[in-house]
């Protein structure tokens, strides 16, 4: 009776593990195909200073980004921060840089992926470390900060993302998934509430 408890919690063990995919933090890359598009968004992440922001912090600017009402904007690039404070309104891309700006931390990566494996379009979000873990920042879909290591392989699936100094390649390029940026899709979509 024993080895069949521990064989059910092992198996149960084993399937909760592979249902959350490892995070990909991506490889440093020359060039993207977003790169005309970054300007503000490099202009931004350079400016942040070296200060650590806390979890607290993150999770009220997150709510307060997510307030914000989603307009579509430009598909490429993305509005500055003063504007979307003014205005109180914003895309994926807009939310989540004046997210970065206001939360002011040099760990910030600011991406573009798919929120979803089925997206048909791109998704911007910021995945950030607080110091002993990464958090993926979605203003624009979720209230709060979710911890990356609980993302399943199907969601949040970053194609490139941009710190203050570098840009990255990830493997979701590889995975077959990567026609939106290859193609020239736009950036833009608000995904389905899925929480």
């Amino acid at each position: 009776m024993k080895t069949k408890a521990l064989s059910a919690l092992a198996v149960l063990l084993v399937s909760k593990v592979a249902s959350f995919a490892a995070f990909d933090l991506g490889s440093s890359a020359g060039s993207t195909p977003y790169d005309p598009y970054m300007r503000g968004v490099k202009q931004v992440l350079s400016s942040l200073p070296s200060s650590k922001a806390n979890l607290e912090r993150a999770a009220q600017l997150t709510r307060t980004a997510h307030s914000f009402r989603y307009s579509y904007t430009e598909p490429y690039v993305a509005q500055a921060p003063s504007v979307t404070a003014a205005k109180k309104t914003g895309d994926c891309k807009a939310k989540s840089l004046w997210l970065a700006d206001q939360l002011g931390d040099r760990s910030i990566r600011y991406v573009i992926g798919k929120a979803t494996r089925t997206s048909k379009m791109s998704h911007a979000w910021l995945m950030w470390n607080d110091g002993s873990k990464w958090w993926v920042l979605d203003p624009t879909n979720v209230s709060r900060p979710i911890q990356a290591e609980r993302t399943s392989r199907n969601e949040y699936i970053p194609l490139y993302s941009y710190d203050s100094a570098r840009s990255y390649r990830h493997a979701g390029l590889s995975s077959g998934i990567a026609g939106v940026a290859n193609k020239g899709g736009a950036v833009a979509s608000k995904a389905a509430k899925r929480r």
